[in-house]
């Protein structure tokens, strides 16, 4: 009966981030939404960024690329030396 339990406990946890994390995304497009084009272009433009490029990052949430280093360094490729020496592939990746 714990099993079960501690189950239950984890699939509501999954569905609680699942909504925090879907809360947090809709928050930020919302944000944008309420810039001007021009607004919105000269954010892009301060980040290197189209402002098309900004709105797709933007939709995928703050925490879209968390993962990304731990998926670099298991492929043997050191985060900070690539986004030293090439920060348009890094900035690519985590897009």
């Amino acid at each position: 009966m714990i099993n079960q339990s501690h189950q239950h406990h984890t699939v509501l946890d999954a569905i609680a981030n699942w909504v925090k994390r879907y809360r947090e995304a809709i928050g930020l497009r919302n944000e944008l939404a309420n810039c001007t084009p021009e607004q919105v272009a000269l954010i892009a433009r301060d980040m290197g960024l189209s402002p098309g490029e900004l709105l797709s990052v933007a939709a995928k949430g703050p925490h879209a690329a968390d993962e990304l280093p731990k998926l670099l360094r298991a492929l043997g490729v050191d985060p900070q030396k690539l986004a030293s020496e090439d920060p348009a592939t890094m900035r690519d990746l985590s897009a």
